[in-house]
């Protein structure tokens, strides 16, 4: 182990009060700084009424408010450069499950006497809201705790204010089918004239630059008003890459009707089917199954759906393999952490899958749903896009609450279930259809997921009252555009898809019912029998496929039936066109003190056709006589010394010498982006590689251990990508270090350093990055358990992260536009490289 000196006391705390990570078996823990602030002089912050105002006082439902709250230091001193004070904001009452807006400003270093504002974007629904200023909060907003940026003041009386206002209700004239059907072919026409490559051409030097950057990514001329310009292609490419939105194109023209034979479908199928899916992530699996599936051609495409599927499936996040910790377990994300936007895509595409006859194993979506209830606010039933964090919102939100229940029904949950009905409730109570609520973007995103979830059998054509499809479809004919698109908060290619999606009502129905036994419902009562004691046996069966009025039976073993298991009894159930799911239920009186395997078969004589036989077993084991329980593993130790100071931290081929001699830390990697726009400087394998110049062999946790063992000390004060606080935390030198390639006469080739900065060029400045300390901020520590940094692996962040272990201090940290490879300086992509940390102050 690594000798821990009076030097060392941080380190030593790390130690002693982490929980066990579960990945890797290290210690970690934040270090709250707690300060006595008696008999001093303390700031005082104040709102009022007259401190809320709003862009706009009597908007439409749907339109864009911003609301700017002034917030007054009346007190007697200046919080610290160190202190952040926060400020937020609700509609509604924050003690009633209110809906929380995203506030990306904060204030620092308030002077008495002085004010300053922050700002939220915000989309209103119809009615009177009272919009909640809440200042310098004492607890976490979201999913609870003790805020660690509350600032100690003298009055929290005045840190609450409130305003109302009033919402105009937005209508829309009554479309008819003829309406209908020519908004579909007018936005299909529009999707046609999109195919090809978009760029922005520079007027100076002639480089072909994506539509997004407002400088040309080589001599930094301005491109804003010049014309976005189509180079003709087999794909779409909107500048983002071309699977995700040929797929998604060539879905929209065939879900419209267009058919496989047309021009630009053929295109587009010929482009996907030639493109290298071993490199494919989890979107572009999730989006390439539906695609094939609506061709409707089983016989060319089935093979690839099925490797889609399977690929899609190695990817789900599991506990004992992948997941960062058991809250991920289940999901599908970026890294190790599972969002609800990779499910809702992952999700949907498995369920079209399973309309062609694709076996999806039920351990699949059993850990999905786990997933899906573990991310449903159990106070309000709304959902999160995760239980860490969430670009675009506080809160729960519409677009993800929709997915919860999509995600439920296309697992075969009935409808009665008490996590969908809470989040029919939420739904229900803030209905809109003008925008995603609890979000202030994303609102075509959350139609069509709203789309799936209520088109998915059992079909719900009426919500609350309403006629969903009638009310949104009115609006999608009154808002579309004259050249046939949709344009949301941006004009964004993805969202007259959407729309079209939505118009088309595109979810696959199924031709055959499905029954399958929710094994969540299966009860044993009482759950611990003695010998001989009547045991009550239920399970719930549900049909998610076509309707079925007939009676079906269901049967009882306690064994395998296919290896003599003894049959207890049966019970027939009856499932008809209004009723989707049913519950079975026998007696038994239990024999044998040992443990038992209970086996429940739906229609065991196979009278019914069924999509798929193989959801028609279930089974549940039950212990007549209690056991002791198995012990648990421990963690293997996971570091290694090498000789005196020298330490290995991790296994090969993920690991990192850690030097006490040197003062410096050495990490294996190797080149990942040789071109383009960059994020990070370094991510894990598993990370955002796509956004990063290296990819780091070394587990973020080891990481973060050997900082802390050469003394160094995080901040931990950013909050989200992009965050404008200056990074807090020591300084550190980056290097990365290669050999060059040998030369033509076989000689091994010289050794190349670099500063890690000389690798990255600032399109801004028209220069490389300039140098620079980065500092360690050490990632976040999310509910005492969960280390941001080993869940994203995100390590060394020239876009500022609050997840990453290091951050750029500089200006140009806050713009995910500014920074790009560095061409002329980095090797070949794939040459092996070593990273170098270096603490600007040796300690010790």
């Amino acid at each position: 182990m690594l000798p821990v000196t009076t030097h060392h006391s941080r380190f030593q705390k790390f130690g002693r009060l982490l929980k066990t990570y579960l990945v890797v078996g290290i210690f970690l823990t934040l270090f709250p700084t707690i300060v006595d602030p008696q008999n001093k002089p303390l700031p005082d912050f104040a709102v009022t009424t007259d401190s809320i105002t709003f862009s706009n006082d009597s908007p439409m439902e749907g339109e864009e408010v911003v609301i700017k709250v002034m917030v007054k230091n009346i007190g007697d001193v200046t919080p610290t450069m160190n202190e952040t004070l926060e400020v937020w904001i609700y509609e509604g009452n924050p003690d009633e499950d209110a809906l929380q807006m995203k506030v990306d400003d904060v204030i620092i270093s308030l002077e008495p006497g002085k004010s300053k504002p922050v700002s939220a974007d915000w989309r209103f629904r119809t009615g009177t809201h009272y919009v909640h200023a809440v200042v310098n909060p004492l607890e976490k907003g979201g999913k609870g705790g003790i805020s660690e940026l509350f600032i100690e003041e003298k009055s929290l009386r005045n840190n609450i204010a409130s305003k109302p206002i009033t919402v105009k209700k937005k209508t829309f004239p009554k479309a008819t089918e003829e309406q209908i059907d020519a908004a579909i072919k007018k936005g299909l026409d529009w999707i046609k004239r999109q195919q090809g490559k978009h760029i922005r051409k520079c007027p100076q030097d002639g480089v072909e630059n994506p539509p997004l950057l407002a400088n040309c990514m080589i001599c930094q001329a301005s491109l804003v008003g010049l014309p976005v310009i189509k180079i003709p292609k087999e794909y779409w490419d909107l500048g983002e890459g071309p699977i995700p939105p040929t797929c998604l194109a060539v879905l929209t023209l065939l879900s419209g009707g267009a058919p496989v034979s047309d021009k630009a479908v053929q295109d587009g199928l010929t482009y996907i089917l030639n493109a290298d899916w071993n490199n494919f992530d989890v979107y572009d699996f999730s989006i390439v199954i539906p695609t094939l599936v609506a061709t409707g051609d089983k016989e060319r495409y089935f093979d690839r759906v099925q490797f889609a599927v399977d690929r899609l499936i190695s990817r789900q996040l599991l506990i004992e393999k992948n997941a960062n910790s058991d809250i991920d377990d289940g999901g599908w994300g970026y890294g190790t952490v599972a969002d609800g936007a990779h499910l809702q895509y992952a999700i949907y595409a498995l369920y079209t899958a399973k309309q062609w006859g694709i076996e999806v194993p039920q351990r699949v979506w059993d850990r999905a749903v786990g997933w899906v209830r573990r991310n449903q606010d159990e106070k309000s039933g709304g959902w999160y896009y995760n239980l860490v964090e969430s670009l675009w919102a506080e809160g729960v939100y519409g677009s993800m609450t929709a997915t919860g229940i999509m995600a439920l029904k296309a697992a075969g949950v009935p409808l009665s279930d008490k996590q969908m009905q809470k989040g029919f409730e939420w739904l229900e109570k803030y209905y809109t259809i003008t925008s995603n609520p609890g979000a202030f973007s994303w609102q075509y995103y959350f139609l069509l997921t709203l789309e799936r979830a209520f088109d998915m059998p059992p079909r719900q054509d009426e919500f609350a009252g309403h006629n969903w499809y009638e009310e949104i479809a009115n609006m999608l004919v009154a808002e579309q555009q004259p050249d046939g698109r949709w344009v949301d908060i941006e004009d964004y290619f993805p969202t007259t898809c959407f729309a079209l999606l939505f118009l088309t009502r595109a979810v696959p129905q199924p031709t055959s019912p499905d029954l399958g036994i929710i094994e969540d419902s299966i009860r044993f009562s009482p759950p611990s029998p003695r010998e001989g004691e009547p045991i009550r046996i239920t399970a719930t069966v549900i049909n998610t496929g076509a309707e079925l009025d007939d009676m079906v039976d269901v049967a009882f073993y306690d064994g395998n039936p296919q290896r003599r298991g003894k049959q207890i009894d049966s019970q027939r159930i009856i499932f008809s066109s209004s009723r989707s799911d049913a519950t079975a239920s026998i007696t038994w009186k239990a024999k044998g003190a040992k443990r038992h395997k209970i086996y429940i078969h739906i229609d065991p004589a196979d009278k019914v056709a069924e999509l798929s036989e193989k959801n028609n077993i279930a089974v549940k084991e039950i212990t007549i006589r209690p056991e002791s329980a198995a012990p648990v593993s421990e963690e293997l130790n996971q570091i290694k010394k090498i000789r005196e100071g020298v330490y290995q931290i991790g296994r090969h081929p993920k690991y990192l010498i850690l030097d006490v001699n040197k003062n410096e830390i050495t990490i294996p990697g190797k080149i990942r982006k040789t071109e383009g726009i960059v994020e990070y400087l370094a991510t894990g394998e598993l990370g955002k590689t796509h956004e990063s110049v290296l990819i780091l062999d070394v587990e973020p946790i080891h990481l973060q251990v050997a900082l802390l063992r050469l003394g160094m000390e995080f901040g931990s004060n950013l909050r989200y990508q992009g965050d404008p606080l200056p990074p807090k935390g020591d300084p550190a030198e980056i290097w990365v270090e290669w050999e060059s390639s040998k030369s033509q006469t076989g000689r091994t080739g010289k050794r190349t350093l670099y500063r890690a900065e000389d690798l990255v060029y600032n399109v801004a400045k028209g220069a490389p990055m300039q140098h620079t300390n980065w500092i360690f901020t050490g990632a976040r520590i999310i509910d005492n358990r969960i280390f941001t940094a080993q869940a994203t692996k995100s390590i060394i962040a020239i876009y500022r992260d609050a997840d990453a272990i290091f951050n750029n201090p500089l200006p140009g940290g806050t713009d995910d536009t500014t920074y790009r490879v560095n061409s002329v300086v980095v090797p070949p992509e794939g040459t092996e490289v070593k990273l170098i940390i270096k603490p600007v102050k040796k300690v010790g």
